[in-house]
């Protein structure tokens, strides 16, 4: 009886031993997939600023586009508001400045300016989108500011 105990006792122990194993083998894959998942939102959001860029510069150029050229630059609209779909439906989203006014917890200062007819810290241009994971409530990039700051 004795013997079967202690038999007992070391497979409850070994089974111990091998549960912990795999906790920890687990948690390191859960580490490795959040850090695969992140990189490849950080590459979507360089495709997105690309998107922006291409935007911007079509939106001043396109007065004198045919209707091909157009149609074109349509296309290229349609495939960025697709990707911002499909990140949003996963919960990324774009970081909002409300009030317009910079919090540091979600922006990273890249210029600041002055102007005694706006409030300190004010954004006064976003150069990069920032990105959120509403759901964990983290931040994935901050946003590229130019600010206010009155001496």
């Amino acid at each position: 009886m004795k013997r079967k105990k202690e038999l007992l006792r070391e497979k409850l122990i070994d089974f111990q031993l091998k549960i912990a194993a795999l906790d920890h083998t687990l948690k390191e894959q859960e580490d490795r997939f959040k850090s695969r998942e992140n990189a490849l939102y950080l590459n979507l959001f360089e495709v997105l600023d690309a998107f922006e860029n291409l935007a911007k510069t079509i939106k001043a150029k396109e007065d004198g586009f045919d209707k091909t050229t157009r149609r074109i630059a349509k296309n290229i609209s349609s495939i960025q508001q697709k990707l911002a779909r499909s990140l949003k439906l996963r919960g990324i989203i774009p970081v909002e400045f409300k009030d317009n006014q910079a919090r540091m917890e979600y922006c990273k200062i890249v210029e600041t300016r002055q102007d005694p007819q706006m409030e300190n810290e004010s954004i006064l241009s976003i150069i990069k989108t920032g990105y959120l994971d509403k759901n964990s409530n983290k931040v994935l990039r901050k946003a590229e500011v130019v600010i206010i700051v009155n001496r």
